[in-house]
């Protein structure tokens, strides 16, 4: 009988050992004014893009993603019961430096209150995914199967959505691209520059450069066109300019041939202008409606830049018609995704951009959805460099696609 006793005391070590060897992911449930920045930071782990990629990667969430209030997520963070012994022996023998990072890790933790107790009084040891030099080995082979079981069916998804497209008023480099996705198809943009033709609109200068706002604005319509078509979009792009494709250089060059779709010409007079564009964006929207798409999968882009005092830096803000509650949702979504990357990438300040009414003529007299964007003051130094620098104007069209997806997936 003693024999058994002891044979069952053995394999019941052998099984907690087992279980101590498998580390959990720690979980914590978001609280109002969380986001993904603010959750990260509060536990260490912002600095490390190893560790925001594979808490997204965790929640099956983007960065543009909003965190819900009572939700569970997990954390980069895997917790291990510690054996007693040492930080190496525990995890896998690990190196000695890895060993120490860790041990400060769970420190700082701990002087932040986030753990209550040292990691060798209750043998719970956190351990940051970035500690762990982002390897996968270190994680329980079920995890790793299905975190690869999944991304293999993204790439199946993925690849059924692929097909091959060419607008050549995209320029020789970015005539040719691949679709990504179907996520915007059924839905039709109507998407407009800031000023063009005999009005360059509002006008910067650096560096000994002039700097016109519609030729800025059409860069980043035209990379935001692009991104759109190649998420299953319908899109017109209603003022253009045959010999401008996305551009990438710093200084844009200044010029007065763009015009109309249809190849109509820009008038001089700002009434005309205003009223040409109208009539071709509503024209297209009854188009539309007669071939059975519905009002609210047609949505009007209007892109400027402001001009202010050259001290004054300001950031994207957006206008709606004062009546429309559907285009101040819009507004408000494209607010958020904007306000969660600066969050993202750039933590170290706020982000001042707001959502506001305005009676313009363009918001009030168009039939579609409209948002009107004023992305930049071209005057500020600082301003300026989210238009000169041909990444920033990407980062701009590509915020405002995500906003977009995001818009119709709510």
């Amino acid at each position: 009988m003693g024999k058994y006793f002891l044979a069952l005391i053995l394999l019941m070590v052998m099984v907690n050992s087992s279980f101590a060897s498998i580390p959990n992911w720690l979980t914590i449930k978001a609280k109002s004014g969380d986001h993904i920045s603010s959750l990260l930071s509060r536990y260490n782990l912002q600095r490390s893009r190893c560790n925001r990629d594979q808490f997204y990667q965790l929640n099956q969430l983007k960065s543009s993603s909003a965190l819900h209030i009572g939700k569970t997520y997990k954390l980069p963070i895997l917790r291990y019961r510690y054996n007693g012994r040492s930080i190496r022996s525990t995890i896998n023998n690990i190196n000695w430096e890895k060993a120490i990072k860790i041990k400060r890790f769970n420190k700082r933790l701990r002087k932040k209150g986030l753990k209550r107790t040292s990691f060798i009084d209750n043998s719970d040891l956190w351990v940051s995914y970035q500690d762990l030099g982002c390897s996968k080995s270190y994680i329980h082979t079920n995890t790793r199967k299905i975190t690869q079981e999944k991304k293999r069916k993204r790439k199946r998804k993925n690849k059924s959505h692929k097909r091959k497209m060419n607008f050549p008023i995209f320029g020789s480099k970015y005539a040719r691209f691949s679709s990504v996705s179907n996520k915007l198809r059924g839905k039709v943009f109507y998407l407009v520059g800031g000023h063009g033709g005999p009005d360059p609109g509002a006008i910067g200068q650096r560096a000994g450069h002039k700097l016109c706002e519609d030729e800025y604005g059409y860069d980043v319509t035209l990379r935001l066109a692009r991104r759109l078509l190649a998420n299953g979009a319908i899109v017109h792009i209603i003022l253009r300019d045959p010999n401008d494709g996305i551009r990438d250089q710093k200084y844009l060059k200044c010029d007065h041939d763009e015009v109309y779709l249809g190849n109509k010409r820009i008038s001089r007079s700002q009434h005309p202008r205003l009223e040409d564009r109208a009539f071709i964006i509503n024209n297209l929207f009854y188009s539309y409606k007669r071939k059975g798409y519905k009002s609210k999968n047609q949505i009007t882009l209007m892109l400027h830049i402001d001009s202010r005092n050259r001290k004054k830096q300001i950031d994207a803000f957006f206008y709606h018609a004062p009546k429309s509650r559907r285009s101040k949702k819009i507004a408000k979504r494209l607010y958020r995704t904007f306000k969660t990357k600066y969050h993202y990438f750039q933590a170290s300040r706020s982000y001042t951009g707001r959502v506001l009414s305005r009676d313009l003529f363009m918001l009030m007299n168009l039939k579609p959805l409209a948002v009107y964007f004023e992305l930049a003051n071209i005057r500020n130094p600082s301003d300026q460099r989210r238009l000169i620098f041909p990444q920033n104007r990407e980062s701009l069209a590509k915020w405002i696609a995500e906003g977009l997806i995001r818009h119709y997936r709510h």
